[in-house]
């Protein structure tokens, strides 16, 4: 890997990917994002992932690509853009990087693009596509997600998915954020009997599976065309998860919990609404929330860590220092 081009580089994740990229010695580093990559000392494209010659250009004397960027919408309404974005702007970056002639493509992915709400318990990549998905963001991601691996030639374009977890720690902006604004102002909830499980996976260590997963990908290679779900520990229910963090920061824990079937009905209600145009976009509560919530959620990584050499290398308790330090600071 000579030069990198890492697309999203100036999200959660992309931003942390570049800096491990550069720790690990890779120097030739191109970001590609609506907005400025937050390293001054890198390359930064301003561009759009649904404007095909921007991306053709950021392409351009590059030989691994890592497509990080996706827009995250839960709303009930928002299906044309998730599908622009998601999937239409994806098929940019697969045929940029044909023309290119890119050799690498490395695509983020989630454990998103197998979930129907039916309980998954240590799940393996034998899993397969639901019918029909809970919500639009989802079904974009299992769409683009099939798109990349298709696109896999054996002589040509290597390509691979990285079905990540909950993705949290410094720079997080989509799992803490909302989660400490409900506590501040005293209206969490807990969902379910508590007995879930679900993964999360520390941004490092997502980090690591990245490049990892790049350095094996070549002709003739395991990873070749493939899906990986990434994880890094062992999995727990969602609330116990959150729940030290909160107590850390000094926030009020709820002390009841709403039972699932009234959960799945409240999402239902408000998801009904936010369709009819009333209330919040997205809604309050979705089915896929109180789903992921409440049933077994969970997968295991023995597939990466066979194919490519991927082990977590930052531990749970180091985990939630470095996140808990981060929180404290953005508080």
């Amino acid at each position: 890997m000579k030069n990198i081009l890492v697309i999203g580089g100036s999200g959660f994740l992309g931003a942390a990917l570049i800096s491990g990229l550069k720790k690990s010695g890779f120097d030739q580093v191109r970001c590609f994002d609506l907005n400025p990559c937050p390293d001054s000392d890198v390359e930064s494209i301003i561009g759009d992932l649904c404007n095909p010659e921007q991306v053709l250009q950021a392409c351009a004397g590059v030989d691994t690509v890592f497509q990080t960027a996706a827009l995250v919408d839960w709303g009930s309404r928002s299906r044309e853009r998730l599908m622009a974005v998601n999937v239409r702007g994806n098929r940019n970056v697969i045929e940029a990087c044909h023309k290119q002639g890119v050799t690498r493509l490395i695509y983020t992915s989630s454990v998103d693009v197998v979930f129907d709400g039916t309980p998954i318990s240590n799940g393996d990549e034998q899993q397969p596509y639901p019918k029909q998905h809970l919500d639009d963001y989802s079904h974009t991601k299992a769409l683009a997600e099939q798109d990349i691996l298709h696109a896999n030639q054996p002589r040509g374009l290597q390509t691979c998915a990285l079905r990540a977890a909950g993705i949290y720690g410094p720079g997080d902006r989509h799992r803490f954020p909302p989660i400490l604004k409900a506590a501040r102002q005293g209206k969490m909830i807990y969902l379910g009997d508590g007995s879930a499980r679900f993964n999360h996976i520390y941004i490092t260590n997502l980090v690591e599976a990245h490049i990892r997963a790049a350095l094996a990908l070549q002709q003739d290679s395991l990873v070749s065309g493939q899906a990986y779900f990434i994880t890094d520990h062992e999995p727990g229910n969602f609330y116990d998860f959150v729940t030290p963090y909160l107590t850390a920061l000094g926030y009020p824990v709820p002390g009841k919990r709403i039972p699932d079937a009234f959960a799945y009905g409240l999402a239902l209600m408000f998801e009904t609404l936010a369709r009819l145009g009333v209330g919040p976009q997205p809604p309050l509560l979705t089915r896929y929330v109180m789903l992921s919530t409440c049933r077994d959620f969970y997968f295991k990584g023995i597939k990466a860590r066979n194919d490519f050499g991927y082990r977590p290398t930052v531990s749970p308790e180091q985990a939630f220092d470095e996140t808990l330090a981060w929180l404290k600071e953005q508080a």
